[in-house]
């Protein structure tokens, strides 16, 4: 399977984009850099400079990730070559062979006869170096799935994180892209929702794994972990909380479970972090802008 790859940029660690370029590309036949209006763009683009495989696409401000992921992504298929695109955030770090892996099983999932909607490595956090668990929807309840030693095959999930994720590109011709309404958040889980509503699988490998950090910090909450991200962030997390509750093919209840998570969280999380205050009134604002339909980013001042 031919690949070739996305990253998305926004004030990069130049430490951060050397692994991950090193990493992926020996193993893709292109690389796409999305530049979502970066303020070190000159660093960016001297650290290009050194491969001939690149290709840089200047947004000249933050679009939202959902926005620069499709033009990445229309720009590695405008090559009728390539038959596969993996997505990248500027910050992960994939192992060296996991496109590899990730191709390899898409092809032996095909050869089975299974439509594949998309596939996912394991998720590392580099901060403590436990594996994220795989999220599998059951009933009302999200089960977490973590992978098993000696347990090679493809484990199927109901959501993948966009990053280091591969979309075949019939999956992407017959689904679409990202949904750049939603800025920021809730992207992949939307998409994975819209993929499986055709009939497509989704597949987390277990022997491809990637470094990837979710959330600025994290708390353990009655033996469970909650991410901590700023308030900004926060806002876009209310806010698509409301659209996913909007849309006709998600899952009824997945909606009643993310109607009563989403406001039990706020209290949990409020009463754990500062600066309340603001946290509120960004989680507020959010849901305020869901109910009435704002897209695109953030405007609070």
């Amino acid at each position: 399977m031919i690949t070739g790859a996305v990253v998305v940029t926004y004030n990069p660690l130049i430490s951060d984009l050397t692994i991950l370029i090193e990493n992926i590309i020996e193993t893709v036949k292109t690389v796409v850099i999305v530049d979502n209006g970066s303020k070190n763009i000159n660093e960016v683009q001297n650290f290009i400079e050194r491969y001939k495989s690149i290709h840089l696409m200047l947004l000249g401000e933050n679009k939202g990730i959902g926005f620069a992921q499709n033009r990445g992504i229309e720009k590695v298929f405008s090559d009728e070559a390539v038959q596969g695109v993996v997505i990248f955030d500027h910050d992960s770090h994939p192992e060296p062979d996991m496109i590899q892996v990730l191709a390899s099983e898409y092809e032996r999932l095909i050869r089975e006869g299974v439509k594949v909607g998309a596939l996912g490595p394991v998720y590392v956090d580099p901060r403590t170096q436990n594996n994220y668990p795989i999220s599998v929807f059951s009933g009302f309840s999200l089960k977490k799935k973590y992978p098993v030693a000696g347990i090679s095959t493809p484990i199927p999930a109901s959501f993948i994180i966009a990053s280091g994720s591969l979309i075949p590109r019939g999956t992407y011709q017959d689904v679409g892209g990202m949904n750049e309404a939603f800025f920021i958040d809730y992207i992949d889980i939307e998409w994975g929702f819209r993929v499986q509503s055709k009939g497509y699988h989704l597949f987390a490998c277990p022997f491809a794994k990637m470094y990837h950090q979710v959330g600025d910090s994290r708390l353990k909450v009655l033996g469970r972990e909650i991410s901590i991200h700023s308030p900004l962030r926060r806002y876009y997390l209310a806010r698509n909380s409301v659209f996913m509750l909007k849309t006709n093919y998600i899952n009824w209840r997945y909606k009643v479970r993310e109607f009563f998570y989403s406001i039990s969280r706020v209290f949990i999380f409020v009463a754990l972090v500062d600066k309340k205050r603001t946290y509120l009134r960004y989680i507020l604002r959010g849901w305020y802008d869901g109910l009435s339909g704002k897209t695109g980013p953030c405007t609070i001042v």
